[in-house]
């Protein structure tokens, strides 16, 4: 329609006619665009608020998985410490119970911590929306030590190759039957294994300082067994670390929100 009355000025000579409807053409462009980067920007920041509640939901379920990790490590390290002290007793002092703690002392997590939501705002190519580059190098930051940190959660230390194998598969069903784990699943729909709180051992006297005289020949037993110590204690360490962080990241997200 504009254009038609252009031409039509235009014929008439009517450069000031022409001159009107030019701008009124170029505003009513001008105008189009600028509506359009509004309504986008909008989406953008909604988009941002959306991967942000998104980012904070996953690192409520990293702290729940940590808080797991660290209950469930510092039970398998108890046994592992209290293994390594019963080297130091004669083999018939409590065989039982140290079957118990040698074969809980090998148990291990192998479980990812949550962040897809973060993959999913890195492959789209959408990290701007996130919010301040402060809080884009944070977030980013976070999703590195965690990635360092779940390599680390995913190392099993010989120990528990060298147990698992040493030990007759009749004590090890014996130790499960008596220390049953048990698998538990939260309001969010995670699985996690949980570890028997406390157990006794009702294998025979005999039969269970036979076994464990066997476990006692296992090379090196005594520096496998405190690697494995040192193992989870720095498996806790550091699974608190990272739930501390996930904390203040939550803060900070919040803040930009």
């Amino acid at each position: 329609m504009i254009l038609k009355r252009l031409r039509g000025e235009a014929a008439r000579q009517n450069w000031f006619g022409v001159a009107v409807d030019l701008v009124i053409l170029i505003l009513g462009v001008f105008l189009g665009i600028q509506v359009n980067d509004w309504n986008q920007a909008r989406l953008d920041r909604a988009e941002g608020h959306e991967y942000r509640e998104r980012l904070y939901s996953d690192l409520e379920s990293n702290q729940r998985d940590l808080a797991f990790r660290i209950h469930y490590d510092g039970q398998t390290l108890a046994h592992a410490q209290a293994a390594l002290a019963a080297l130091d007793r004669p083999v018939t002092d409590n065989p039982g119970a140290f079957i118990i703690h040698a074969y809980e002392a090998s148990n291990h997590v192998p479980q990812a911590i949550r962040h897809v939501t973060y993959d999913e705002v890195v492959a789209s190519g959408k990290a701007e929306f996130l919010g301040s580059r402060v809080v884009r190098e944070r977030i980013a930051n976070y999703h590195v030590g965690m990635a360092t940190m779940q390599r680390l959660f995913d190392y099993t230390p010989p120990y528990r190759d060298a147990i698992r194998s040493a030990l007759p598969f009749a004590a090890q069903s014996q130790v499960m039957k008596d220390c049953p784990e048990v698998l538990a699943a939260d309001e969010y729909g995670s699985v996690t294994p949980r570890l028997a709180d406390d157990c006794k051992s009702t294998m025979d006297a005999r039969a269970a300082e036979r076994f464990a005289a066997e476990v006692r020949t296992i090379p090196n037993l005594r520096w496998l067994l405190n690697r494995q110590v040192a193992d989870l204690d720095q498996k806790i360490g550091n699974a608190r670390q990272l739930s501390a962080e996930a904390e203040r990241l939550k803060r900070q997200i919040r803040k930009a929100s």
